[in-house]
């Protein structure tokens, strides 16, 4: 592949020529040899302590309520009542059966 370029440009007053070359390129690649950086992670220390289950019932003593009543003391007197019933005198007849 040559690089010259050629131009011409013709107009019905002017006659240019021209040749230009083309700049060279020439590029290398760019190497793409990478380093993995250095990756070293150490664990975190984790040291958990189980909650103790050691779990007390609650006392269900229960104690009944102490209730001592006493009868109220009640005296009456009644008045004093004498009757005296009618006496009655009856009289039968005998009957005799026929």
């Amino acid at each position: 592949m040559s690089n010259a370029i050629a131009l011409k440009v013709t107009t019905s007053f002017i006659h240019l020529s021209s040749e230009l070359e083309r700049p060279s390129l020439e590029l290398e690649r760019p190497s793409s040899e990478l380093e993995r950086p250095s990756l070293e992670l150490e664990r975190p220390s984790l040291e958990l302590e189980r909650p103790s289950s050691e779990l007390e019932r609650p006392s269900l003593e229960l104690e009944r309520p102490s209730l001592e009543l006493e009868r109220p003391s009640l005296e009456l007197e009644t008045p004093s009542l004498e009757l005296e019933t009618p006496s009655l005198e009856l009289e039968t007849r005998n009957f005799e059966n026929p």
